[in-house]
């Protein structure tokens, strides 16, 4: 089983790029914290290594794929849509999250506190899968949060060869047929930007996030699309506020704070 990460690679075609401004606050397993981080911008920043613990960080530039922008690369037209897999959505959430968390080698970033997070998050309807089946078994997949019309894809794995592309190309195509605008992408590797992903400075970002999920999309007519909840909406401008007082003056200020 073959998973892939989200250890952040600094884009190549800016000429300078600052460090990612690294935060302090480890992440927990509350639904409602890992919720909030997501609408604010903020992403689980890891460093691959043992000692580093996983946090909340926000980067210069993020990588996005705007849904305007669907193409699936000829070349890969034939693993994407090979008729062996079939693609599901949310038949095996905790299955495809505990795949992505396990690997050959090395610490995942997908900590086990992570694991019962997303869980969470999946039965109050804000975190879904998109699954490769092959021969009735869940043959590889990626996951992510959804808010409005937002979604990341946060990592995915493989048990048989190309059904990780399998689920991620199908899941383009049926996100912008439902109506979604913004998926967070993060890294944007040589590959995936000849699907249509691009980086994009982080101000920026935060922009198409903040009009994203005040929209509407739905994976399928089943599948609901729940508001965010009063607790986590109503401390948005203020920590928005905040951290653009924050950047004016050169300071940072700690999330625990905000």
């Amino acid at each position: 089983m073959r998973t892939v990460g989200r250890a952040i690679p600094r884009p190549q075609h800016f000429s300078y790029c600052p460090p990612p401004v690294v935060r302090t606050s480890r992440i927990s397993a509350d639904p409602l914290d890992i919720l909030r981080h997501y609408a604010l911008g903020d992403l689980i920043g890891y460093r691959g290594d043992e000692l580093t613990p996983t946090v909340w960080q926000r980067e210069e530039h993020r990588g996005v794929h705007l849904l305007g922008d669907v193409r699936i690369p000829r070349s890969q037209r034939r693993y994407v849509f090979h008729p062996k897999f079939e693609i599901r959505y949310d038949t095996a959430f905790e299955a495809v999250v505990r795949a992505c968390a396990s690997r050959r080698t090395g610490r995942s970033w997908v900590t086990p506190a992570l694991v019962d997070g997303y869980v969470a998050l999946h039965r109050m309807g804000f975190a879904h899968s998109f699954e490769a089946w092959c021969d009735g078994q869940l043959a590889g997949g990626c996951f992510g949060v959804q808010i409005g019309s937002y979604i990341s894809v946060d990592s995915m794995f493989y048990a048989v060869s190309n059904a990780s592309k399998a689920a991620y190309g199908q899941a383009l195509v049926r996100l912008k047929e439902r109506g979604f605008t913004l998926v967070d992408s993060n890294p944007v590797s040589d590959e995936s930007r000849n699907y249509g992903e691009e980086w994009v400075p982080q101000w920026r970002y935060e922009e198409l996030l903040a009009a994203a999920i005040d929209g509407h999309a739905t994976l399928a007519d089943h599948i609901p699309c729940p508001a965010l909840p009063d607790k986590v909406r109503g401390g948005l401008p203020l920590a928005r506020f905040v951290r653009k007082v924050a950047v004016k003056v050169q300071r940072y200020v700690g999330f625990d704070k905000m």
